[in-house]
């Protein structure tokens, strides 16, 4: 009824989708499933699953990367190309198993959790020391844990949300995915998957000091409202995300109040006359 004199093309394209029958795709169903499951073990309660997909849109706080919402909403539609993707097509039996695992099937979660060629074991272990710092013990993590990252919580002895701990879980789960997701594929594409190529401990080591380094100068740089506006993070929120951290044992320093930022000793260079 309405009329085409004052309707949009974006109202348009809205009306057509909400009248469009969706198409149930098992795959989706059943990573939903893994997600809402382990968010009601973290939390107590599910939440409705509209919720996941629109926290990958809005990105509240700054807490996730855009790189890191386009990887996760691929990983709830199950459509990355790994594992059984490739299980009807000619090339199946070099790019479906994991040979150097000996698995039949590299899905995400062997490769976030189980392969030995991603180096997941190294990035793991530098996020739950980096999160015991904060005092507490790291939660169980699985692949549920990683596909409802934008809903886990983490509650105070009173049942209320923490939310400093909660927005730094999100971000050190997601930013350690990321990492073993990019380590793998480096290594599965650039160095074809040779086993003698696999990334050094060392250097592993060196990219996730600077991805926290990163994102802590990110988040600083998100409080300058003079730039940001109304969309400007609150300084106290940046400041309860980090200050428990003590990151100045780690080699990662930094002064919130002057938003002053100290790498592990090895200062990056800008390419250019400029550097």
């Amino acid at each position: 009824g309405a009329k085409l004199s004052v309707l949009s093309q974006s109202e348009l394209y809205k009306g057509i989708r909400e009248h469009r029958p969706r198409a149930h795709r098992i795959r989706t169903e059943r990573a939903m499933a893994r997600a809402l499951l382990a968010i009601e073990a973290m939390n107590g309660v599910s939440p409705h699953p509209s919720k996941l997909w629109a926290n990958l849109k809005k990105r509240k706080h700054g807490t996730f990367t855009q790189k890191w919402c386009a990887f996760n909403w691929k990983a709830l539609h199950d459509a990355h190309k790994i594992g059984e993707f490739w299980k009807h097509t000619p090339v199946r039996d070099r790019y479906m198993p994991c040979t150097a695992c000996n698995e039949p099937v590299e899905s995400l979660e062997h490769i976030v959790f189980e392969c030995r060629m991603t180096n997941q074991e190294t990035v793991w272990t530098l996020t739950k020391d980096l999160w015991r710092r904060t005092g507490m013990d790291f939660p169980e993590t699985n692949i549920g844990t990683v596909l409802g990252i934008s809903e886990i919580e983490i509650k105070r002895a009173d049942g209320s949300t923490n939310r400093g701990l909660t927005r730094l879980f999100r971000i050190l789960v997601s930013e350690a995915v990321y990492l073993i997701w990019l380590l793998r594929c480096e290594w599965r594409i650039s160095r074809e998957a040779n086993p003698m190529r696999v990334h050094p401990a060392t250097e592993v080591a060196a990219r996730w000091r600077a991805i926290i380094n990163r994102r802590l100068k990110m988040d600083w740089n998100l409080t300058n409202q003079a730039i940001f506006k109304k969309r400007a993070l609150r300084k106290s929120l940046v400041e309860q995300t980090w200050n428990r951290l003590k990151l100045h044992e780690t080699g990662i320093t930094a002064n919130l109040c002057e938003g002053v930022l100290v790498g592990s000793g090895i200062a990056d260079r800008l390419p250019g006359r400029n550097r």
